[in-house]
């Protein structure tokens, strides 16, 4: 046979009929000679992600049940690669996958890529700059397009790349593209009907306006950056630095024209921003403030424009002990003051240009100078009038975009709106009634804040990249009216005074039909122009759901008549408004027939780094997976840097931020150990606090897990000739007798039986860091510091049921552990002995551990492996605590490990017959050789109790490990100094002092923390009766302990 077992052997047996065969059948490519050497993840994962796709196992197949399960990756941003957020994406997304799949239901998980317009138009644009010294305005529209399409073809290979290498089961049949034609269909399809059933309509309106990329800006890619006292900043887009964290005091003159009237005081307005008087049209003071009583039905002077403007009574805006209790309003550039104007009818003036230059509704000197570069002309004119009164610091909140780093403004513009409010109830009732989960559910919360109070939401975007819009505007008798992007028009409540006309359809022709049916028009009588803005990226990602399954083609759509609605949508906390809830609002609304689009919405937190920054490159924080599954060195770090598109400045703290956080670069991890690890950070908890030094220990776990099955495989190597590997399958044999296998196999079969209930019952409830560390600590703690340990006295025995055991334990095991590490688990399990087994398991389950069973409690004796669980426990527990009296009897008195020890056991047999109904003396007589092998010890076992006078004179080689059972250590210390070097020898009794006084301080400390957790009332009320025991019955082991630990000082 062939060193590399793949997919050249073929089956020699009909797969329904399950007759003879050999070893000779299709399987995951595995070396055979790997397992001789150290483990190494490289070797590990080589070919058998392949094999899993090219054998079309990531593909559903159809379950005799009807049970099915389906899941859609939320889309990654093809500008450039991935992080390591979405690991943490994938690593729960996939082991959902992965156990569902193995459950046997039908699965689909559905990969696609999000077009990402602003991110992705604005790192070509700057490739392009670096690159070429060009900008998109010199290429035109058409050839940047061609631009963007070569960027994403490119990174659209490497983040496919990296979803396989991080082992992410997609069926890649099924990938899509927001652009691509069918979701390009899906989103001109659902803006015709959003439009039609009159929940999108266009109106002009303050919005989040970027300069610099010359487009509205969603929320979420805003930095809010607070500045506490004067600050000179430089933003990314500008060359001069600005100050901020100021206010400036500026006086308005009243009029006083009527002389018949009082003739009233200037009136001093503070404001943050005085480049924006010029769109000043009002003055508001509080209408219950004494001070300015007199002010009330009054106007002011415009300092610049001499007009009248006048002076309104707001208590929602003003704050009269704020200041000096007056402020300006500036409705056309204030969200604030944008509310107020409406409330009392302003004016409403745009005195900025689209890229941030103010324009004709200025004075004439002003007109095209940058908004920023006014600021300081604007203060010198109001000093040579003598309405300036100075600056003072004050604590200023910056909206800068993320994209271009420039300071955005409020400015008006006409825009696409959705009316969001009866979308958004909707989807407030389907959480409501638990139509719809939410996991944790503290984000319920959030959900029902957010949507509760709703604002409508502007998809237009300003740019060339995404998907178009599908309007047209009317243009009749070749009058064009213009939408007030840069001109003088004064904007009225909001509303413009333009009437425009505008028709929504795929095609100008049925535009054109629209146009002549809905305004009486005539052929010749008007043209159409197309709307050049594209649509909000949020806009098609939130019609993800459905149009990755073939909407709006529904009816014919055989994917959509499976597997929707979805089962799970996992994504991050942080996006489950900006997406989820549109998803469920747009979803809702254009499936009515089936408005719920998934069942669970399922969270995960943000990942930042040791330091609990957010990542960034510009910081030189950000993980690339890859680097932690193939290792990287420091420089190849800081040579990836320097190649970017970064500034210099980027590049100078990027590098400097390496040397802090990886200074000795990031070892080689593979990708188990990156799953593994990422897998145990609770999803319920706060951000993660990534720490590379976690996954470099997980990688320490991949060895073991290695060296491990490689000890049970040099054991098992003739376990065909014995039973087939048949313990939780389906077959419900029993590959072993129970009732003949040692107490220790009981023992770790009761583990591994309540290992299988947990795991099942958490991936229920989404609560995988529970499983992951559950899996951990189980192959660490109980079957190799343990049950290894003892089990190697039977297998030098030849024990053929404890090898049976042992076997079907790491087996088991391996299907337990595969949806977090799959490739690992995917190689060892190839190796285990399973020919002979064929008859007992469907010979498709056997090509590959991703399509055996996952290990249920519905195994046939599942049950009578926890029918002792109790008396088990306890007496295995009991041995651990004499195995650990006995290390620490061995590190107190400096008893090197070569050195062996004489123990005898003290047993009060009858006191644990009538407590726990063992019979300890067997338990140990059971246990004596294994004990004698792990301990360096040779155990006598006594049934006489030793009295408290004994034990104070015993000088520390007596323990009282509980009530009627004790243990004492007798040592030639002749035999063991000659072990200890010279300066172990003479220091040894003042070492046992010192680690005596340290062992009792840190028990005190226990003690002191069990005692105030078991006695606080959240404790009583909400942890499980059974936990609370178990901590009770730990403090009185402790106090057992230091009490022993006090009798030796």
């Amino acid at each position: 046979m062939n060193r590399l077992l793949n997919n050249n052997k073929t089956l020699l047996f009909n797969t329904r009929n399950q007759i003879s065969f050999n070893r000779y059948y299709i399987r995951a490519p595995f070396d055979e000679s790997l397992i001789k050497s150290s483990f190494d993840p490289k070797n590990v994962e080589l070919n058998k992600y392949k094999f899993w796709e090219d054998h079309g196992l990531f593909k559903p197949k159809e379950n005799k049940n009807g049970e099915k399960f389906s899941m859609v990756l939320p889309p990654p941003n093809v500008t450039g690669s991935l992080h390591i957020g979405h690991s943490l994406t994938t690593t729960i997304q996939d082991s959902l996958v992965r156990y569902n799949r193995m459950l046997g239901k039908e699965v689909v998980w559905i990969p696609g890529l999000d077009h990402s317009g602003i991110a992705t138009q604005v790192a070509v644009e700057k490739q392009l700059l670096v690159k070429e010294k060009k900008t998109r305005y010199d290429l035109g529209r058409e050839k940047f397009l061609e631009k963007v399409f070569e960027w994403t073809e490119i990174y659209s290979k490497n983040i496919n790349n990296q979803l396989r290498i991080t082992g992410s089961s997609l069926d890649w049949s099924r990938s899509v593209f927001t652009l691509d034609q069918q979701r390009n269909n899906a989103v001109q399809e659902a803006f015709i009907r959003l439009f039609n059933m009159g929940l999108i309509y266009r109106s002009t309106r303050l919005v989040n306006w970027c300069p610099q990329l010359q487009s509205v800006i969603s929320d979420i890619e805003i930095d809010h950056q607070q500045i506490e006292k004067p600050t000179s900043i430089k933003l990314k887009s500008r060359v001069k630095s600005i100050e901020v964290g100021v206010i400036y005091d500026v006086a308005y003159q009243i009029d006083n024209s009527d002389s018949s009237m009082e003739q009233l005081k200037d009136l001093i307005v503070s404001t943050t921003r005085p480049e924006t008087i010029f769109g000043d049209t009002g003055i508001a003071i509080h209408p219950e403030d004494e001070r300015y009583k007199s002010y009330h039905g009054r106007f002011a002077v415009h300092p610049f424009t001499q007009k009248r403007i006048p002076i309104v009574l707001d208590p929602i805006l003003v704050d009269k002990t704020l200041g000096t209790g007056v402020v300006k309003i500036t409705p056309g550039h204030d969200f604030n003051d944008y509310q107020c104007g409406t409330r009392h009818s302003l004016e409403f003036i745009n005195i900025m240009n689209s890229n941030g230059t103010l324009n004709e509704n200025t004075i004439p000197e002003f007109n095209g100078v940058d908004r920023l570069d006014a600021r300081p002309l604007v203060i010198k004119k109001l000093e040579e009038k003598g309405l300036y009164h100075g600056k003072k610091p004050h604590p200023t909140t910056l909206s800068i975009c993320s994209r271009s780093g420039d300071l955005l403004e409020p400015i008006l513009k006409p825009q696409w709106y959705v009316d969001c409010k009866a979308m958004a109830s909707r989807s407030v009732g389907y959480v409501e009634k638990d139509e719809i989960k939410i996991v944790p559910e503290s984000f319920k919360e959030n959900w029902f804040r957010w949507l509760n109070n709703i604002q409508d939401w502007c998809i237009s975007r300003q740019l060339w990249w995404g998907n178009p819009i599908p309007a047209y505007l009317i243009i009749e008798n070749n009058l064009r009216a213009t939408d007030n992007n840069d001109g003088n028009n004064s904007i009225i409540n909001g509303m413009s005074l333009v009437n425009e006309k505008w028709v929504v359809a795929k095609t100008e022709e049925e535009a054109a039909e629209i146009a002549i049916k809905n305004y009486n028009l005539k052929k010749g009588e008007f043209t159409l122009e197309k709307d050049q803005d594209v649509l909000d990226t949020w806009f098609s990602s939130g019609l993800f759901p459905i149009s990755s399954l073939g909407w709006p083609n529904e009816k014919e759509s055989i994917d959509f008549k499976k597997y929707f609605p979805l089962d799970v949508m996992e994504t991050g906390s942080d996006i489950l408004f900006f997406w989820v809830a549109r998803m469920v609002m747009l979803c809702s609304t254009l499936v009515p027939e089936s408005p719920i689009p998934f069942n669970s919405i399922l969270l995960h937190p943000m990942i930042r780094d040791s330091q609990g920054r957010k990542m960034s490159k510009s910081l030189g924080n950000v993980i690339d997976p890859l680097n932690v599954i193939n290792g990287i060195t420091l420089k190849e770090l800081k040579d990836n840097v320097l190649s970017s598109n970064l500034t210099d400045k980027e590049k100078s703290i990027a590098t400097k931020g390496l040397d802090k956080e990886f200074p000795q670069g990031i070892p080689q991890c593979g990708t188990d150990s990156l799953r593994l690890s990422l897998s145990q950070y609770p999803i319920n908890g706060k951000d993660i606090n990534l720490d590379i030094n976690k996954i470099i220990g997980i990688r320490l776990f991949c060895n073991k897990l290695w060296n491990a099955s490689k000890l049970v495989l040099s054991n098992c190597n003739n376990i065909e000739s014995i039973k087939p590997i048949t313990m939780y399958y389906n077959g419900n044999t029993e590959p072993f007798d129970y009732n003949s296998i040692t107490l220790i196999d009981k023992w770790i079969l009761t583990r591994l039986s309540k290992l299988i209930e947990s795991s099942n019952s958490n991936f229920n409830s989404f609560n995988l860091s529970t499983i992951s560390q559950s899996l951990y600590s189980f192959f660490q703690y109980d079957f190799c510091d343990l049950y290894l340990e003892c089990i190697k006295v039977e297998l030098n025995r030849n024990n053929e049921s404890s090898k049976m055991v042992l076997i079907n334990v790491l087996d088991t095991y391996l299907r337990l552990l595969h949806p977090f590490m799959p490739f690992i688990t995917e190689d060892i399990w190839q190796r285990l002995p399973r020919a002979s087994q064929m008859e007992s398991l469907n010979c498709e389950q056997t090509i590959s551990i991703m399509v055996s069973e996952y290990p249920t409690t519905n195994y046939k004796y599942h049950k009578q492996y926890l029918q002792d669980e109790a008396k088990i426990e306890k007496e295995i527990s009991l041995f651990q605590s004499v195995l650990h009296a006995t290390r620490a009897q061995r590190s107190l008195l400096t008893i090197h490990d070569k050195t062996k020890v004489n123990v005898t056991l003290h047993v009060d047999a009858d006191s644990f017959r009538d407590k726990f109904n063992i019979n300890l003396l067997n338990t140990f007589e059971q246990l004596k050789d294994s004990f004698e092998k792990i301990a360096n010890a040779s155990l006598v076992i006594s049934g006489q109790i030793i009295s408290q006078n004994q034990i104070n004179e015993s000088n520390g080689k007596i323990t009282t490990i509980a009530d009627g059972l004790q243990i004492q250590i007798e040592f030639d210390s002749n035999e063991n100094n000659q072990f200890l070097n010279p300066a172990q020898s003479q220091q040894s009794q003042q070492q046992s002092q010192q680690a005596l006084q340290s062992k009792i301080t840190k028990l005190e400390s226990f003690i002191n923390d069990l005692e105030k957790t078991i006695n606080s009332q959240d404790f009583k009320q909400r942890v499980p009766l059974k936990v609370q025991e178990q901590k009770i019955d730990k403090l009185n082991k402790y106090k057992i302990e230091l009490n022993e630990l006090l009798n030796r000082k």
